[in-house]
């Protein structure tokens, strides 16, 4: 019985061979099945998968956009305006109403604007806004959409405030000072293209743009359109000497580097620009209401961490204005809003809140969620931030 060298070479490999097989289809399903793989628990996997994930969400939002309006009911309780008005949102970034002598007892006056106007009837603010997150997109995503800590709602799959004001009859225009490079797929990039008009500001290599920028604008603005006009700042943003010209500076020295007092002149600036947005529109545009928040806070000494860095992260300034007509045609809205000044608020309620103002009544409208309704139904201890993990109340 002879054996050839083939036979001798080859009969040996077929049981190796299943054998392989078999190991490879074992250590495949340990290592990466995406409920116990070894792999998928390790942290870089689980963050590249949950990228993954997200960026698939964020870019179904654009495809179910007609679904979403197709289905959106919006109908004025009244009027907003007996002929052509405006309606303004600025976002901020990364300001603290700790350091905001509107909203506190702040050693010196960083925002002289807004305090002269505490007394006026045509002025709102809230001492007890907190962000939802510490992080720009997610706190938001939140913020521009039905989506909240509170309910289970996906963002690709909820309404703006963007299709709201649109189906409420407002030439919606977008302009921001936030860099849009790199952002074609964030959460905040898809809810500003869906606008009539989305413009950013024009980046030039090693020139800073300053959020006063944004007021040119305000002058393609037509007037004979209702117009509802979202600003996004640059606002108070790490670098802080860079958010406004070195002329601004009052707290620090022109042209020298330290953090606190470079934070609260870019505070200050802040309180510049609203004003400057503020009295143009009234002037102008026939201003009707105007809301102002942040995204988030900040602690202007401690260096940002992708953790939680404690509260003093999340108090968010939150102050709104209404023009005399405002006031006497919707009377009910702005006597709710005046009576919740001393409420508690997460900035993911801003879609409601801007729903409510905006006076509508909508099948994607909770009115028991909006700050603007005699029904918002939050107190202190049921509020959370860092995304539903921690509660407002936990804040001494």
């Amino acid at each position: 019985f002879n054996l050839t060298s083939e036979t001798v070479v080859t009969a040996p490999l077929l049981p190796n061979l299943a054998i392989i097989i078999a190991v490879t289809l074992f250590l495949t399903y340990y290592l990466w099945n995406t409920k116990k793989g070894v792999f998928i628990r390790t942290g870089l996997i689980e963050l590249v998968l949950d990228v993954k994930d997200y960026l698939e969400q964020t870019k179904s939002y654009k495809t179910n956009l007609a679904k979403r309006v197709a289905n959106l009911n919006v109908t004025q309780t009244t009027p907003f305006c007996k002929k052509p008005a405006t309606f303004i949102l600025v976002i901020g970034e990364s300001e603290s109403r700790d350091y905001m002598s509107a909203f506190c007892d702040y050693p010196h006056d960083t925002t002289p604007w807004l305090k002269s106007k505490q007394a006026s009837e045509n002025f709102l603010l809230y001492k007890n806004a907190y962000a939802c997150k510490d992080q720009t997109v997610p706190a938001l995503e939140r913020a521009f959409t039905e989506v909240n800590q509170y309910n289970d709602k996906k963002f690709y799959e909820s309404c703006s405030f963007v299709d709201i004001a649109r189906k409420a009859g407002f030439k919606v225009s977008w302009f921001s000072n936030q860099s849009h490079i790199g952002a074609a797929d964030t959460a905040v990039t898809l809810v500003a293209n869906t606008a009539d008009t989305a413009e950013w500001t024009k980046l030039h290599l090693n020139q800073v743009q300053y959020d006063e920028s944004l007021l040119d604008y305000l002058k393609q603005i037509d007037a004979n359109e209702n117009n509802f006009i979202v600003f996004h700042l640059k606002g108070n943003h790490f670098n802080f000497i860079n958010r406004y010209p070195q002329e601004f500076a009052k707290f620090s020295k022109p042209n020298t580097y330290d953090l606190i007092p470079n934070y609260i002149d870019s505070i200050a600036y802040t309180d510049y620009v609203l004003q400057q947005i503020q009295e143009y529109a009234a002037k102008h545009l026939n201003l009707q209401a105007m809301v102002y928040f942040s995204d988030h806070a900040t602690i202007p000494d401690k260096r940002r961490s992708p953790n939680f860095g404690g509260f003093a992260n999340v108090r968010i300034p939150l102050f709104i204005y209404f023009a005399d007509e405002y006031i006497s045609t919707h009377s009910q809205v702005y006597s709710a809003l005046k009576a919740n000044r001393e409420k508690y608020w997460t900035n993911d309620l801003a879609y409601e809140l801007i729903c409510g103002i905006l006076d509508i009544k909508s099948n994607h409208y909770d009115e028991a969620n909006s700050l603007a309704s005699t029904q918002y139904k939050y107190s202190l201890s049921m509020l959370k931030t860092n995304l539903g993990e921690l509660w407002i109340k936990d804040d001494k």
